[in-house]
C-alpha cells in the first residue's frame, strides 16, 4: 500500500543499521580502520535521511484536505471532498465516508477513531494521485510559503506572495552569483582557483535553471495532460539559501525514489564486507 511503503523502508534500513553498528564496533580497532567504519556509516546515514519523502501541506491535520474532510463529515457531504481525488478514486472515498459516518453516531471516542480514519483515507488516495509517498498525518503549521499561498487566495491578492517570492529569489541570486563573481578571475593555469570558481559557478547556474524552469512551467506534468490524469504533478525549486544547488523534483518520480535505496543497500554491503575483513586480519593476529 501506498500509505506504509516509506515507513516500512525506512524501518528496515535503520534496522540494518543497528546490525551492522553491532558487527563493526569491535574492539581494539586501529585509528584508519575506525576512519572507515566511520565514512561508511555517514554516508549510509546521510542517503538514509536525504531519502526520506519530503512533508507536504497535504499531510498535516491543519491542511487544506484534511480541513475540507472535517467541513464534509461536519455537512454530511462526500461532496465538499471529491475533487481532492482523482474521479476513479471517487468510489473508495464515499464507502469510507458513509462508513465514518455510521461509526460517529456511535459516541464521542467512536466519532474522534472514525474522523481520523477518515483523514487518514482521504490523504492517503489524495497522495497517490500525486504519485508520492503518505508517511501518516501530522499536527504541524503547513509550510510557510503554503501558508501564505493560501492566505493570498482568501484575500485575493497576490501581493504578499509576490513580493516574499521575489525577495526570496532576490536574496538566492544575490548570494551565488556573489560568490561566482569573487571566484571568477582566477589566474590562468590556476587549477585550485578554477575549480573554486567551478565549485561556485555551476551551483549558480543549476539554481537559476531551475527557478526559471518552475517558474515558466517547463517542468509541470500537469501542463500537457488532462487535470483529471495527473491533478497534482508539481515540480519543487530548492531555493532556500543553504542549498548549494537548485533541484527540481516531481512527485512520483520512479528513479529518484528508488536510487537512495539502492545506493544505501550497495552501503550495507561494503559495511559487512569490510568487517567481515576487519575480522579475519585479528584473528591470525591474536593466534
Amino acid at each position: 500500500m501506498v500509505g506504509t511503503h516509506g515507513f516500512a523502508h525506512n524501518s528496515r534500513i535503520s534496522s540494518n543499521v543497528r546490525v551492522l553498528a553491532r558487527s563493526l564496533l569491535i574492539k581494539q580497532l586501529s585509528g584508519a580502520t575506525m576512519i572507515r567504519v566511520t565514512a561508511i556509516f555517514t554516508s549510509l546515514l546521510a542517503i538514509l535521511v536525504l531519502a526520506r519523502p519530503a512533508s507536504a501541506h497535504c499531510d498535516t491535520t491543519r491542511g487544506p484536505v484534511v480541513t475540507a474532510a472535517r467541513e464534509a463529515l461536519e455537512a454530511n457531504d462526500a461532496n465538499l471532498v471529491l475533487h481532492w481525488v482523482r474521479p476513479e478514486d471517487e468510489a473508495v472515498i464515499r464507502s469510507a465516508f458513509e462508513h465514518t459516518i455510521k461509526v460517529r453516531a456511535l459516541g464521542p471516542e467512536a466519532k474522534d477513531l472514525a474522523d481520523h480514519y477518515f483523514f487518514e483515507t482521504l490523504v492517503r488516495i489524495h497522495r497517490a494521485g500525486e504519485g508520492a509517498p503518505y508517511t501518516g498525518l501530522t499536527d504541524g503549521e503547513p509550510e510557510p510559503i503554503i501558508a501564505a499561498t493560501d492566505r493570498a487566495l482568501e484575500q485575493g491578492s497576490a501581493l504578499e506572495l509576490e513580493q516574499q517570492l521575489v525577495s526570496t529569489v532576490k536574496a538566492g541570486l544575490a548570494e551565488r552569483f556573489a560568490a561566482a563573481r569573487a571566484a571568477k578571475d582566477f589566474r590562468t593555469g590556476d587549477i585550485a582557483g578554477g575549480r573554486a570558481f567551478v565549485g561556485a559557478y555551476v551551483p549558480l547556474t543549476h539554481w537559476v535553471e531551475g527557478v526559471f524552469t518552475a517558474a515558466s512551467g517547463a517542468g509541470e506534468h500537469h501542463a500537457a495532460a488532462p487535470h483529471a490524469e495527473n491533478p497534482h504533478a508539481v515540480v519543487r525549486e530548492a531555493t532556500d539559501h543553504g542549498s548549494g544547488a537548485g533541484t527540481t523534483e516531481t512527485h512520483g518520480s520512479g528513479a529518484h525514489q528508488v536510487l537512495p535505496w539502492l545506493m544505501a543497500g550497495l552501503l550495507a554491503v561494503a559495511a559487512l564486507v569490510e568487517g567481515a575483513f576487519l575480522l579475519r586480519r585479528r584473528r591470525p593476529a591474536a593466534a
